[in-house]
């Protein structure tokens, strides 16, 4: 058995210096069909890919992200919820398609769907030498990023991947994760508090000082830090109205 794969994951950190170097067609080609090769829930293909290669479409994106690496990269990919397609099955339908693509359930299929293409692409891109960096901050004006698009109803812009060749000064590592034993649950949830808060705290231990070796002792937050600072500010609270909009969550 090769570990190919499985150091090929374990190495994975994002990357947001690029160097500007576009990648080839061939390439983009590879990596779609890559993530086309996922599991797909009930062969329903809930999800559309959407390759950004217009610098001013890119410029648009970058200002609701936020982020210089929306344009500074080789490509940039946008994921897309898609049941646009199945609302076209729907009109000469005689059944109610409409009932699922609409409801919570639909809405957690599309995102899976969609997840599980975007690391299929991850992985087959890191495996050519590329670095990529997911993009959520798309999210931050969702009403702009449908307009930029000309997304229709019953679609929604889920996040974006910038990928591309690193600087050869890009120095990420990855981040330590989580123990096994806090995610790894054997038959039953393990939901005894004292363990968890024994294990959370050692965590918190092993990345404060994953981060004061990595700036010189300038950074030393630990985990539960960061997760309470990220978690107590208000983000995107419109989201539900957005789904509704595009067309979800109404069953």
């Amino acid at each position: 058995m090769s570990d190919h794969v499985y150091n090929l994951l374990k190495k994975h950190h994002s990357v947001r210096n690029f160097k500007k170097e576009p990648i080839p067609e061939e390439h983009i080609k590879q990596l779609v069909e890559a993530g086309q090769s996922a599991s797909t829930s009930s062969y329903l293909q809930t999800y559309s890919i959407i390759g950004i290669e217009d610098p001013e479409i890119k410029e648009d994106l970058k200002e609701v992200s936020g982020q210089p690496y929306v344009v500074e990269n080789g490509y940039l990919f946008v994921f897309v919820m898609d049941y646009y397609r199945h609302s076209i099955v729907n009109e000469d339908s005689k059944h109610q398609m409409e009932t699922s693509f609409e409801s919570a359930e639909g809405l957690l299929v599309g995102t899976i769907d969609a997840t599980l293409v975007a690391q299929n692409i991850a992985a087959t891109a890191e495996d050519m030498g590329y670095g990529i960096v997911y993009l959520g901050s798309l999210r931050n004006d969702v009403e702009r990023v449908k307009e930029v698009l000309d997304l229709p109803e019953h679609t929604f812009p889920l996040f974006g991947m910038a990928l591309g060749i690193p600087k050869d000064e890009e120095d990420g590592s990855p981040k330590p994760r989580l123990p096994f034993e806090h995610v790894f649950h054997r038959d039953r949830y393990n939901s005894d508090k004292d363990e968890q808060k024994e294990e959370l705290q050692r965590y918190d231990q092993t990345v404060s000082d994953y981060y004061k070796s990595r700036t010189n002792g300038e950074r030393s937050e630990t985990w539960s830090n960061q997760i309470a600072n990220f978690m107590s500010a208000k983000q995107r609270l419109d989201m539900l109205d957005q789904l509704n909009r595009a067309g979800f969550i109404r069953k």
